[in-house]
């Protein structure tokens, strides 16, 4: 017994401790990684023919919803503020997907080859007149619209400079406009059989605060306020909105929900 005791006095800490805490960081790793690795929707349902607006689909999230519903099937419509860049996004999705037909060209069946529709068009969510404009296009060229994915937004943008309509950026990009998209939309969206409003929206809401004095950010408040706050306070806003224009639209044909999706592999969250 005595000699036991003299083995752990004299024992060096150091010379166990190091295992284990190697140990412990790898299951740390593996254990972050797994959980951050995420899961995939087993609905593979198909959407042919469905008309989807997605905006901001040219980079991230967006981009990664896009691409999945329109290997649905569905004609997917890319609403970006840099037409470029979306233009750029629509062509790899159809490459992705395996698409490398010419447009409008015909297959052995006189149906359209270009199995995959996917198209670029200019919205500017700072811009409340560029949301009519791009809402119009949409009313008057489709008969109705199936689903509408609100997912652009900004993140820590300048809150001392506000949009072209006065508004706080974070509240105008991530809340008012998509809000007035959706409003604009409705009527075309009704008229689906199963329409589909989803706004994107993060857990940094559950941190916000709301000046009911100035509950859009349009005065002093937004002096001081600081740009983790507007953000929170935005998706906020988001959720609320959401879950008014729910009980505004039950029983009818379209469905309002609002998702927090976390960490999604290949975006700049979170790279492959």
């Amino acid at each position: 017994m005595e000699r036991l005791l003299t083995m752990f006095e004299e024992a060096d800490p150091f010379a166990t401790w190091w295992p284990t805490i190697a140990a412990l960081t790898v299951g740390i790793v593996i254990t972050v990684r797994t959980l951050m690795s995420g899961q995939r929707c087993p609905n593979d349902n198909q959407i042919k023919e469905q008309i989807v607006v997605v905006t901001g689909g040219n980079g991230g999230i967006g981009f990664e919803i896009a691409q999945a519903l329109a290997g649905r099937g569905g004609r997917v419509i890319l609403a970006c503020r840099n037409l470029e860049a979306g233009k750029r996004a629509a062509a790899i999705i159809k490459r992705e997907l395996g698409c490398r037909t010419p447009l409008n060209s015909l297959d052995e069946d006189d149906n359209p080859a270009d199995r995959y529709f996917v198209e670029a068009r200019y919205l500017d969510l700072c811009s409340l007149r560029s949301v009519h404009h791009f809402a119009g296009q949409l009313m008057a060229e489709f008969e109705r619209i199936d689903v509408l994915v609100n997912n652009a937004g900004v993140v820590f943008a300048n809150t001392q400079v506000p949009t072209e309509d006065g508004f706080e950026r974070h509240s105008q990009v991530n809340y008012l406009a998509p809000f007035l998209l959706t409003h604009l939309l409705l009527p075309h969206l009704q008229r689906s059989e199963q329409g589909r409003i989803l706004f994107v929206s993060a857990h940094a809401h559950q941190g916000a605060k709301i000046d009911f004095d100035d509950p859009l950010n349009v005065g002093t408040w937004s002096v001081k306020f600081h740009a983790r706050e507007a953000f929170a306070h935005s998706k906020l806003c988001v959720l609320l909105a959401t879950r008014w224009m729910a009980r505004e639209l039950k029983g009818t044909s379209v469905t309002v929900n609002c998702c927090t999706p976390g960490l999604v592999r290949g975006t700049r969250h979170f790279r492959k």
